[in-house]
């Protein structure tokens, strides 16, 4: 064994050290103990000054021992910070001894400084993990964390590149590995997400079907027998050189592999770059073991924390369908139970208006004074604001069409409700002193299907809030676009704008904010609407930064060919008004259809009207529900058996609660609600005979 001995030039020691065994080497040291020293050794020393000298190369190199050898009494008295003193009379032998139990208590501090600077390392890794371990638990931002978990694993490893890649499900339902982060400490690598196939035909794709690390010292240089082969193109697109690379994977608890973590190029230093291909050639270095574990500990802790970020965005998604649904769901209820009530007055309701409608409509057509025909308009217009106000209701309960809808172009519904609402934003806002911006932007064409009058208060009540909002004036933009295969109408204005709290009720029926008027009916009524013509109603706000509602309806298809006029001469059957009742609408549509040169006669009863349809034959009945004798259903039924080229027209109080689909499986073609236009239903006529001489089976 070889004993290293080191002693100072010119020390009376020297002339012993020399005569020791040739195992014992002696090194002189510098003046002041200045030495390149490694490893353990002996210092041997003589003198006062060569013992101080002595102390500060072993506070510099722990793996020293101090043994004296002199006579002197002073030293001697040093034997506290010596491992030794000897006398230089002593025998060889026990000199030699000693020396050499000096040298191995020497090896021993070394072992023992070793092992504290391995406690203390790993203490610091274990420390670092931790910290890394409870970052990446916290964030749950899925871009930050996968940033996050490549520059924390390429920190405690010293690579200068590294890249991660997640299982995701390809488009074929296979796994596939997906690109998703990439850094570079030495040369900017933009990023391309991609996905490859998990194979061994690429080291990511091995490591993720093997489910083990792989430490290769040179990617170009791979052991013989390798399944993956390295693709240089990247390099060659980037001018760089990916040498030694450690890629681990992402294993949850449970043995899933959910991802793969590649570190390229390991560095002598954290803070190094490497500035050409040549000095990566030269200075990197192979990934240590306990990099390698190191990496596999923190991925270990990334695979939990990806999933539990992928099972957090998750539960995220889920509670926002479900607060979604909760909210359609009390949203439909609080509808329901309205429509139901208003369901419940409809009939008798509508019956009120159409005595109503029909007393006015025939004293307009009675009276020549131009000031009584005036006053009587204004109650013929009541009564058909009432029945849209029971429709109104009724809408609460309906979120899918079922009436048949018409080609609307919804531009002009814009300037209907903007010419309805003018009072509010010009002539009253004149008074008041305030002024509106009013801007309107149209599309080129805005066609949709539904009812042009339902749209239009829609509109207007988004319009009239947005007004309402803007007390003392502001901007309001009316505009429609056509997005994909929508039409677009939003409504923006410049107003006080509403908190999250309020914008969550504002479809809430009998819901407002405003204190002296107002139902509370508007917003919800614009919802139903819209619902029932498939389309949304999306409303962005903040509190103070005005309001934007945006409503999204199918847009209209391509119409069919015009069909032909209606011919006149048609036989048509009413049933279900009393001829010599004064209050006798009947009598006005009789008169109007007449005059479309068609041949009509009226029942009251309906068992007496079977009997003349029986007789005569028609090409068209009109039938009250509820009639004497039989029920419009069984009109319907008993015409259709008899003569199925008959159209039947259904009148009723609760037409916008008739299924439309179970009233055409019952022989009614068409279905018209109390209280109705004369003209309106004259229309209706027209519509219905024209569907008869269309139909393929005449």
């Amino acid at each position: 064994m070889i004993y290293r001995l080191f002693a100072f030039p010119d020390s009376p020691a020297t002339g012993l050290l020399q005569a020791l065994p040739d195992n014992y080497q002696c090194v002189a040291l510098r003046e002041g103990g200045d030495s390149l020293i490694t490893g353990p050794g002996v210092v041997v020393v003589a003198t006062p000054a060569e013992l101080e000298a002595a102390l500060v190369v072993r506070r510099q190199h722990s793996a020293i021992e101090i043994v004296t050898l002199t006579e002197s009494e002073t030293l001697s008295a040093a034997g506290e910070v010596v491992y030794a003193a000897l006398a230089p009379t002593l025998p060889i032998a026990v000199i030699t001894q000693a020396l050499a139990n000096a040298y191995a208590h020497a090896q021993l501090r070394e072992e023992q400084e070793r092992t504290k600077n391995h406690l203390a390392r790993l203490t610091t890794e274990f420390q670092d993990l931790n910290a890394i371990g409870i970052r990446l638990s916290a964030e749950r931002d899925t871009a930050k964390l996968l940033d996050l978990i490549v520059a924390k694993a390429r920190e405690i490893t010293y690579a200068d590149a590294g890249s991660l890649y997640l299982v995701e499900p390809g488009d074929t339902g296979e796994p596939v590995l997906r690109f998703t982060i990439v850094q570079n400490d030495s040369i900017p690598t933009p990023f391309k997400g991609y996905g490859i196939e998990v194979s061994s035909s690429s080291i990511a794709g091995h490591v993720a079907l093997s489910g083990q690390p792989l430490n290769l010292d040179d990617v170009y240089a791979l052991p013989p027998g390798s399944p993956f082969a390295p693709d240089r193109t990247h390099d060659r697109q980037i001018g760089y050189r990916t040498k030694s690379m450690l890629v681990v994977p992402l294993k949850t608890p449970d043995g899933r592999v959910i991802g793969v973590l590649q570190l390229i190029n390991c560095k002598r230093d954290r803070v190094q770059h490497f500035t050409s291909r040549d000095e990566i050639e030269r200075d990197v270095r192979s990934f240590p073991a306990r990099f390698e574990d190191l990496a596999c500990s923190l991925a270990s802790q990334a695979a939990v924390a990806v999933e539990n970020n992928r099972l957090y965005s998750e539960l995220q998604a889920a509670m926002a369908r479900l607060e979604a649904s909760q909210h359609s769901t009390i949203q439909a209820e609080r509808l329901r139970a309205l429509g139901e009530m208003a369901g419940g007055l409809a009939n008798d309701f509508n019956n009120t208006l159409a005595a109503i409608l029909g007393r006015a409509q025939l004293l307009l057509a009675q009276s020549a004074d131009s000031e009584v025909q005036r006053q009587l308009r204004v109650i013929e217009q009541a009564a058909l604001d009432g029945a849209r106000t029971m429709r109104r209701m009724l809408e609460f309960s309906r979120t899918r069409g079922r009436r048949p809808f018409q080609p609307v172009d919804f531009n002009q519904v814009v300037t209907d409700a903007m010419e309805l609402t003018r009072g509010q934003w010009r002539e009253d806002a004149q008074a008041r002193g305030i002024a509106y911006d009013v801007r309107i932007e149209k599309a080129p064409a805005a066609a949709v299907v539904g009812d042009r009058y339902e749209l239009g208060e829609a509109l207007t009540n988004v319009i009239v809030n947005a007004l309402d909002a803007m007390p003392s004036g502001g901007r309001l933009t009316v505009r429609t676009t056509i997005d994909a295969n929508h039409v677009v109408a939003s409504v923006i204005d410049s107003g006080f704008g509403m908190t999250e709290a309020t914008r969550a009720k504002i479809f809430e029926p009998f819901f407002t904010t405003k204190t002296d008027k107002g139902s509370g009916l508007g917003l919800s009524v614009t919802y139903g609407i819209v619902s029932r013509h498939g389309g949304t109603v999306d409303v962005e706000s903040t509190a103070g930064e005005g309001t934007s509602v945006t409503i999204c309806l199918p847009i209209a298809p391509e119409p069919p060919a015009p069909a032909k006029t209606t011919g006149v001469g048609s036989r048509i059957l009413l049933i279900g008004e009393d001829p010599t009742d004064e209050v006798h609408v009947g009598g006005l549509l009789a008169d109007a259809l007449s005059a479309e040169g068609h041949h009509v006669v009226e029942c009251a009863d309906g068992d007496r009207a079977l009997a003349v349809f029986d007789e005569q034959g028609f090409d068209l009945v009109i039938t009250e529900l509820e009639t004497p004798g039989v029920s419009g259903w069984d009109v319907a039924r008993i015409v259709k058996t008899a003569r199925p080229e008959t159209s039947v027209v259904l009148v009723t109080g609760w037409g916008d609660r008739v299924d439309i689909d179970a009233a055409k499986r019952r022989g009614v073609d068409l279905v018209v609600t109390k209280p109705f236009a004369v003209d309106e239903m004259v229309a209706i006529t027209r519509r219905a005979l024209s569907a008869r001489r269309q139909s393929p089976s005449r």
